[in-house]
């Protein structure tokens, strides 16, 4: 009989001294042994004393700031597991979770990818039910997982995920250029590019509702870029691969929510208008807010903003 196969878990971490213990206790947890690998980014608030403290039992790296990308690729270049477990330093995997999506994949081709629900969890240790949505289920790809994901709006946290790392090398690592959605630009490459997405239901991921200060709370107009390129990178894997209309209506879906999001930067907003007459086709997008769903479908994502602006202000 051989081998279970081989995880490493990457923890990359930046000034989380209040989160990165917990964070490590629950990768160390795992029933099915796993390499335990903490980059730490520059930290400056005493977690990378926490980190230290684990010696002997996870590897650890400490450098420079350079952002999560880099040291989650960091973090690759020191693990020698056959499948990747990313997790954020705030955020908690259950005991259960390798092991399951292990035996899940077990006679899965190495560019499957598993994945998991997840629940938000609160700094004042409540923990709130998962939300289910329609795309929480198996795919016979992850392309098509990703246009419905697209398509009906929301996201799966970077810990969900089991990848192998054959299929990482394959896509390519983290972009290191992003400030903001990298998580979302680097798994929208790898579902693109992955076979069957096993979805699995036996456990759920702890995801940490962001601080104050977190990159996925930055409002900024370098985010907002970064954030536009993530979605370009993501929506030309999907077209170069499904021209159909439903991977146009998922990529209408999205570049809507985008232009909603950062509707403060008109320069956001042209950029999307421009894509969304490129794509040509007419359709309300279930990924937005009721209102605005219903006058965007009408009018385009420019008009209906401008509408929205004149019905409730600059909001």
């Amino acid at each position: 009989m051989s081998s279970l196969p081989t995880v490493s878990i990457v923890i990359p971490s930046y000034n989380k001294q209040a989160y990165i213990k917990k964070a490590i206790e629950s990768a160390l947890a795992q029933t099915h042994e796993c390499e335990v690998i903490v980059v730490d980014d520059g930290s400056t608030d005493g977690s990378l004393e926490i980190v230290k403290s684990y010696d002997g039992r996870i590897n650890w790296e400490a450098g420079q700031n350079r952002g999560g990308s880099a040291a989650r690729n960091r973090g690759l270049d020191l693990a020698s597991g056959d499948y990747i477990q990313f997790l954020d330093a705030d955020d908690i995997l259950p005991p259960e979770k390798v092991a399951k999506q292990i035996a899940q994949l077990s006679d899965a081709s190495p560019d499957d990818i598993a994945f998991s629900p997840w629940s938000y969890m609160y700094d004042d240790g409540t923990i709130s039910r998962p939300n289910p949505r329609p795309y929480w289920r198996t795919y016979r790809d992850g392309l098509s997982l990703l246009i419905e994901m697209w398509y009906l709006g929301g996201f799966f946290p970077p810990h969900t995920w089991l990848a192998s790392r054959a299929l990482i090398d394959k896509v390519g690592r983290w972009n290191e250029a992003l400030t903001g959605d990298d998580d979302g630009e680097f798994f929208g490459r790898l579902l693109a590019e992955s076979g069957r997405a096993q979805f699995c239901d036996q456990t759920c991921v702890l995801y940490r509702d962001p601080p104050d200060g977190s990159v996925s709370r930055s409002r900024s107009l370098k985010s907002a870029r970064s954030d536009w390129v993530s979605f370009e990178n993501v929506a030309h894997q999907i077209t170069s691969r499904r021209s159909d209309r439903m991977a146009q209506k998922a990529c209408l879906s999205r570049v809507r929510v985008k232009a909603y999001a950062w509707r403060r930067y008109d320069e956001i907003v042209e950029k999307a208008s421009n894509y969304e007459a490129q794509l040509d086709i007419r359709g309300f997008s279930p990924a937005l807010p009721p209102t605005m769903r219903y006058l965007v479908g009408l009018v385009g994502i420019k008009h209906g903003l401008k509408m929205r602006h004149l019905i409730k202000g600059s909001g």
